[in-house]
C-alpha cells in the first residue's frame, strides 16, 4: 500500500510537477491553502507533508507549528518547499517544526528522493517506486544507476546525472509524449535558464547509450519525446 503525501501549495504547476514525479511512488493529496490542508489532515491518514510557506490564508510555518503543537499529530515529517532562501526563513521553518527545507526552483527527482529519505527515516518502507523496470532496463533512483539485462549479463550504462533524470522521467509512463518544456520543468526544475535545444542534445546522446536495449526514446515531429519499445 502506497504511503500518503499531502502537498500544500497554491500553484497548480507545482501540483502537476509533483503529481507526475511522485504519483507512481505515493498516494498524493493536494491542498491550495491552510484550511484545505487542515481538513485533509483531520479526515485522512497522511504520512508526510510538502508545504509551501506563502499561502492565500496564512504561512506554512503556522501550519507547521499547529501540526507539531496543537493537532496531536506526532511523527509527521514536514518538507518546506518555498522560494524563501534567507537564513532567517530557514531558521523560522525549522524552529516551527519543519524537518527539511527545499528552495524553489527545485529538481523534482531530488524532492522525490528527499521524501523517500524522510519516510525511510520515519520508519516507513519506501522501496516501492524508487526502482522501476522497463523491459531489459532496471532504473534505481537512489543510486541514479541504470542496468541493461542482456544475454544473462547485467551491464551498467554510463549515464550522466541529467541523462538519468531524463530517462527516469520519460520511463515513468512509457508511451506518454512530453515536449521540451515538460522535460525542462521536470528535470531541470522551474525557472531554469536552459534553452530548449539542450533537451535535444541530451536525448540524442542518451538514445545512443540505449542502443542495445529493446527500448528507445522516440521523437514525434512538433509533439515531443516518448519512451517506447523499438519497432521491429
Amino acid at each position: 500500500m502506497k504511503k500518503c503525501i499531502l502537498i500544500v501549495d497554491d500553484d497548480q504547476d507545482i501540483h502537476d510537477i509533483i503529481r507526475h514525479t511522485m504519483a507512481g511512488s505515493f498516494e498524493l493529496k493536494f491542498a491550495y491553502n491552510l484550511s484545505e490542508a487542515i481538513s485533509i489532515l483531520n479526515d485522512s491518514s497522511v504520512e508526510l507533508i510538502i508545504l509551501d510557506e506563502v499561502l492565500p490564508d496564512g504561512n506554512g510555518t503556522d501550519l507547521c507549528f499547529k501540526i507539531k503543537n496543537e493537532l496531536n499529530i506526532t511523527g509527521l515529517p514536514i518538507i518546506m518547499l518555498t522560494s524563501k532562501k534567507e537564513l532567517k526563513d530557514k531558521l523560522t521553518a525549522f524552529n516551527s517544526g519543519a524537518d527539511d527545507y527545499v528552495i524553489k526552483p527545485f529538481e523534482p527527482l531530488e524532492l522525490l528522493a528527499r521524501a523517500q529519505a524522510r519516510l525511510r527515516d520515519n520508519g516507513s518502507d519506501t522501496t516501492e517506486g524508487s526502482e522501476i523496470t522497463r523491459g531489459d532496463l532496471d532504473l534505481d533512483l537512489t543510486t541514479q544507476g541504470v542496468v541493461l539485462n542482456k544475454d544473462n549479463e547485467k551491464i551498467k550504462l554510463d549515464l550522466t546525472p541529467i541523462e538519468f533524470k531524463i530517462l527516469y522521467f520519460l520511463s515513468k509512463v512509457p508511451g506518454d509524449v512530453y515536449n521540451r518544456r515538460d522535460i525542462l520543468k521536470n528535470v531541470w526544475g522551474e525557472n531554469n535558464h536552459v534553452i530548449e535545444r539542450t533537451v535535444d542534445q541530451h536525448i540524442s546522446k542518451l538514445r545512443k547509450k540505449l542502443d542495445n536495449s529493446t527500448y528507445t526514446i522516440k521523437s514525434l515531429h512538433k509533439q515531443g519525446y516518448l519512451f517506447t519499445l523499438k519497432e521491429e
